[in-house]
């Protein structure tokens, strides 16, 4: 709908007299009328060709003005449709009622005064021409988001799980909105070594997934460089970030950057202020904390931030827990957060051999435990088994 004057008015009443009364003013002031005698015409009539506002009378044969506004309101297509009933001085006051609760507008009474008709007309429809103007902007915004996600799906290894120079990797990812802040990529480095790095963008939503687009850009020009020093990558994306992204946004994320080596049988990594994974070694036993006092600034806080690497020892009974904070602060229905120790708590008594039985009794566990879905924050969880 153009503007008010174009619009279209289906007018309903089994009183020829009155339809014809309205169908000539309404014209002469430029709206395209419809007419209708009783219920079941005008719901033919609107399902035919949807206008923008209805006249209706509230009592008619067949279907009266009741059962219309009900079933008007009833359908995705038609529940905004403005609706003004038209009462004669017989109805009573349960009358009124009753449309309101079935979802009538506004109300004007016979004998018509053409002044008040058209001025509730043109309330009505100017509020009606805001409504669509911002269903079709949510239209348009909703588009664009779901193109977002398809490209970030495309930059983001998919849920499930994959197998990688000998080793074993799942993954979870769940943005609080289409998409989001939360980034991941796992990389082979060669036959026996991969490199994986979890990244948790300030906020969520399109902004932070834009930040991801980043991210990703900078580690694919410079990860297959840089081997096996993940710090030196934390350092490269901590500079890049400080010039291109801190500088003109106030916006910074977090990133745990890690090298996995089954010959050597080490594990290297590299914290900037990311929550630090688990590593246990062998089922169901301790899952330290790794790299907990040797963390660095998050990526754009500071360029003259130094990442330090960390070593650990990894071979073929080992595991790796990574995370992003939506993990652990999702709350109850008592408000209390799931907390960094439950999650640990959980980890070590799940008894799951396969890294996706892993993901899968972490992430029902979080589920089981929020009252809110979607999440508020943005969720990711990654095991990675040798």
């Amino acid at each position: 709908m153009k503007s008010d004057k174009s619009a279209k008015i289906l007018v309903v009443d089994d009183e020829p007299r009155n339809v014809k009364i309205l169908q000539i003013q309404l014209q002469a002031r430029g709206y395209t009328v419809l007419t209708a005698s009783d219920g079941a015409e005008a719901l033919q009539i609107i399902s035919d060709d949807i206008p923008d506002l209805i006249l209706l009378d509230i009592n008619m044969p067949k279907v009266d003005g009741f059962e219309v506004v009900t079933r008007v309101r009833s359908e995705k297509k038609t529940e905004f449709i403005p609706i003004i009933m038209i009462t004669a001085l017989r109805d009573t006051h349960e009358n009124r009622i009753k449309a309101v609760e079935a979802g009538a507008d506004d109300f004007i009474e016979k004998p018509f005064n053409s002044f008040e008709v058209l001025a509730r007309i043109k309330s009505l429809l100017r509020i009606k021409l805001y409504h669509d103007t911002l269903e079709q902007h949510n239209t348009r915004l909703e588009t664009e988001l779901q193109m977002a996600r398809s490209v970030q799906e495309i930059i983001i290894p998919q849920n499930g799980t994959q197998e990688l120079a000998g080793f074993q990797i799942a993954s979870y990812s769940c943005p609080a909105l289409a998409v989001g802040g939360d980034f991941f990529d796992v990389w082979e480095i060669d036959e026996n070594r991969i490199g994986v790095l979890i990244s948790d963008v300030m906020g969520h939503g399109a902004s932070a997934a834009l930040v991801t687009v980043f991210i990703k850009t900078v580690l694919s020009e410079h990860r297959e460089h840089i081997k096996d020093n993940p710090s030196q990558i934390l350092q490269i994306l901590n500079t890049r970030f400080n010039d291109i992204i801190s500088s003109r946004l106030f916006m910074f994320a977090t990133a745990f950057c890690a090298v996995f080596d089954l010959t050597t049988k080490q594990l290297v990594c590299s914290n900037a202020g990311h929550p630090t994974p688990f590593l246990q070694h062998g089922l169901q036993s301790e899952c330290e904390r790794i790299t907990d006092k040797q963390t660095g600034n998050g990526l754009g806080i500071r360029r003259e931030s130094v990442y330090e690497n960390c070593y650990y020892r990894f071979d073929s009974s080992s595991r790796v827990f990574f995370y992003t904070d939506g993990a652990y602060e999702v709350r109850n229905s008592q408000n209390e957060n799931f907390t960094v120790e439950r999650l640990q708590d959980v980890i070590k008594s799940c008894d799951a051999e396969s890294p996706n039985d892993l993901i899968e009794f972490v992430s029902d566990t979080i589920a089981k435990y929020s009252h809110v879905h979607p999440y508020e924050d943005d969720l990711t969880l990654i095991a990675i088994q040798g």
